[in-house]
């Protein structure tokens, strides 16, 4: 009977063993810790060198020097314009001054001057920011006549 209970405690000890082998085979086996009977020392800590990116230098550009813009003036004076023709730079103004006894306009096409009526004493000024030639006349006495040539 010895034989025969020993017989069944092992067929029961492979069954349960079988058993939790199976059961566990999709399941990591626990971690099983390392017991070291030696004493370790600490190990000296090792420090990573920290890099630091190299400063950068951001230029900023230099703007070309601002070139200051003119005015010229223009006398209208015994029915006629003080300068039949004008040369002057993109940016630069004109003023036209009326020192005649009559009314006069200053009118251009082509996005020139267009004055309103100028009466004894009046003014009238326009920038020009394009370059070209720029015709203008009275329209009160058309042959009054000049021009303005703008350059860069």
């Amino acid at each position: 009977m010895n034989k025969t209970i020993i017989t069944i405690v092992i067929v029961v000890a492979v069954l349960v063993g079988g058993y939790f082998l199976f059961r566990g085979s999709s399941q990591p086996a626990p971690a099983v810790p390392q017991i070291s009977n030696q004493e370790t020392e600490p190990q000296p800590s090792v420090q990573q060198p920290v890099i630091t990116p190299a400063p950068t230098s951001v230029t900023t550009p230099t703007p070309a020097p601002a070139v200051a813009s003119k005015t010229y003036n223009v006398s209208i004076q015994s029915f006629a314009f003080s300068q039949k023709s004008i040369n002057i730079k993109k940016g630069d103004t004109v003023i036209w001054t009326n020192k005649d006894s009559a009314p006069h306009t200053v009118t251009g096409g082509n996005g020139g001057p267009a004055s309103g009526t100028l009466n004894t004493g009046g003014t009238y000024s326009f920038t020009f920011n394009s370059t070209g030639t720029f015709n203008y006349k009275c329209t009160i006495h058309p042959s009054m006549t000049g021009s303005v040539v703008v350059s860069q």
